[in-house]
Parts: structure tokens; sequence; C-alpha cells
């Protein structure tokens, strides 16, 4: 298992088509970030902010398939935004499926960094699918992966949450207690969410038990 740290500039995100929504949140003053899912081309995130977004604007951006504003809380406001980068290829997403994970997702005001977790195969031609479309990521490192060992550590702390909520509510049990719906309703989540959350966290568990 390898694990790349790369980083994205700011223009990378225009070239992506993202710069208008990273522009947006760093308007409202992103306190914190963190990505729930991820689909290749896109994911769902969950972003504090200082102040509220400009919804409207938001709501008009091509890249955003769908946004919510889920609390209000002492230190800002808490949304949770699923979008999709108009300028990346769908092949992107066929090489993005064969990572562990993306991990540890960082924005800052130049840019944004992370971690491809794979094979080095899937790394590099993952890379190689930004590149094809003039995109440049700046690889940063590229070494052994060995921060997880134990199958639950190869989830997000999101992930882990999820997959606890299901397993203690008898999501797992023969014949199944409880549906997504179900879980999505403890966890106050959208039954999508939850689902794409249990998939990608069995993905992964079963990938480091099975190499």
């Amino acid at each position: 298992m390898r694990e790349a740290n790369i980083a994205i500039s700011d223009g990378e995100f225009g070239a992506m088509g993202l710069e208008e929504l990273i522009a947006l949140g760093r308007e409202a003053g992103v306190r914190d970030f963190e990505e729930l899912a991820c689909h290749g081309t896109g994911a769902i995130v969950q972003v504090t902010v200082e102040s509220r977004y400009d919804e409207e604007r938001l709501s008009a951006l091509e890249c955003v398939d769908q946004w919510e504003r889920v609390a209000e809380i002492d230190d800002g406001y808490l949304y949770v935004i699923a979008f999709t980068a108009p300028e990346l290829p769908g092949s992107l997403a066929e090489e993005a499926e064969d990572l562990i994970g993306t991990c540890d997702p960082e924005l800052d005001d130049r840019g944004a960094t992370m971690s491809l977790v794979g094979s080095q195969e899937t790394i590099s031609e993952t890379i190689g699918e930004y590149e094809a479309v003039g995109i440049s990521p700046d690889l940063r490192k590229l070494g052994s992966y060995d921060g997880r060992d134990k199958p639950i550590d190869s989830l997000t702390d999101r992930q882990q949450e999820v997959m606890q909520t299901a397993f203690d509510m008898g999501y797992y049990e023969v014949p199944r207690e409880v549906s997504t719906e179900d879980v999505a309703a403890e966890l106050d989540l959208d039954p999508s969410t939850v689902a794409e959350h249990l998939q990608r966290a069995e993905r992964n568990a079963l990938a480091q038990l099975l190499e």
C-alpha cells in the first residue's frame, strides 16, 4: 500500500470548475472542513463557516449538486455540500474508485492538500487523469502507507461513526433489523448519505482484510 501527499493550487481549482465554490467558502470564513464521501470527480463535504454562505449564489453554481444548512452552532454555521467538478473527466472517477480513499483533505488560503492511498499503479493513473486535462497536482511525498493497523483504521471518523451506529442498531444482523433510513434518522443525515458512507466503509475495511 502506498500513500501520495499532493497539493492542489487555487489555479487548479479554476481548471476544475470549482473556483467560485471555493471563493464562496472563503468569503463565509471556513473554520473547519471534512470530507464525508468522495466519488472521484466530486465529493460530499461538511463545512463550518463563520457566517452564512451567499446561499443564492451557492444554489446557482453549476458544480453544486445540492446543499443544506444543517445547523447554527456557537462558532458559526454548519453546511453539507455535494458537488461535482464539471471540468473533470468521468474516467477520473473510475480510477479513483480503486483508491482506498482520499485522506485528511485540508483547505487553506493557497489551495488544498490531501493524501491518495492505494497501489502505486492506481495513484499514478489517478494523477495521470488530472494531468491529461491540464491539471498538475504537486506531488510532495510518495511512500509506504503504514497508518492503519486494523481494518477499522481504514475508515474516516464519519464512516466509523455511521458504521458503528448501524452495527449497534442491528443493521448487520441476519435478518436485518433496521434500514438505512432508520440509521439516517438516528444520525440526522440523509439516507443516501448514510448508504454511501456504509458502502465506502465496507469497501475500505474489506480491502484491508483481503490484502
